[in-house]
């Protein structure tokens, strides 16, 4: 027991770079996601729905928000590939992926493939960590390929799709109770 446990610790030591490298560019991207998603999604999508109504007001908001998206995963997939570095340990991801048995639910979950992958990180995350995790190993650092540029369109869309339908369902939903239940209670 104590030589697993001295041969993990081995382990952790010999990759402490990297792991630190992954944990700092989770750190980074999860707070910049909880900024974009939580609040400038939020205060988009209240401007516009309860300004324009439901039906006009998600329209706009897909129409500010899905480019505004789509020029910052831009911008961080050209920051990825001048780097040069994996900070978020898809690389390593993809390398070990073969190791895991059907028998372990991330095996499970990795034999799925792109297609589960893509909704999964498109709900998830956004267009730049699907089009990262699903680049080819000949693609990494070198630039978009065709395939890859599908992927991150496809992605903005699909993405942005689902934030505007959280959001408007969010606010419309807030409208309501506004409306019908605190209103009266604050007025009366």
């Amino acid at each position: 027991m104590l030589q697993a446990v001295k041969s993990f610790a081995a382990k952790i030591v010999a990759r402490k770079e990297q792991i630190g490298t992954i944990a700092l560019g989770h750190t980074v991207k999860k707070g910049e996601e909880i900024f974009f998603d939580q609040f400038v999604y939020g205060a988009v999508s209240a401007y516009a729905v309860s300004t324009f109504g439901t039906a006009y007001g998600s329209l706009v908001v897909f129409t500010i928000m899905a480019p505004l998206s789509a020029l910052f995963c831009y911008g961080y997939l050209r920051l990825y590939d001048w780097l040069k570095k994996d900070w978020f340990g898809f690389e390593a991801v993809k390398n070990v992926q073969h190791q895991f048995s059907g028998n372990r639910w991330i095996g499970k979950f990795l034999k799925l493939g792109d297609v589960s992958a893509f909704f999964a990180l498109s709900v998830y995350a956004d267009p730049f960590m699907v089009t990262v995790y699903l680049r080819k190993e000949s693609n990494r650092f070198n630039g978009l390929s065709k395939r890859d540029y599908t992927i991150f369109w496809s992605s903005v869309i699909v993405s942005n799709a689902y934030w505007t339908l959280r959001w408007t369902v969010l606010v419309t939903f807030a409208l309501w109770l506004w409306r019908t239940v605190l209103a009266p209670l604050f007025a009366g």
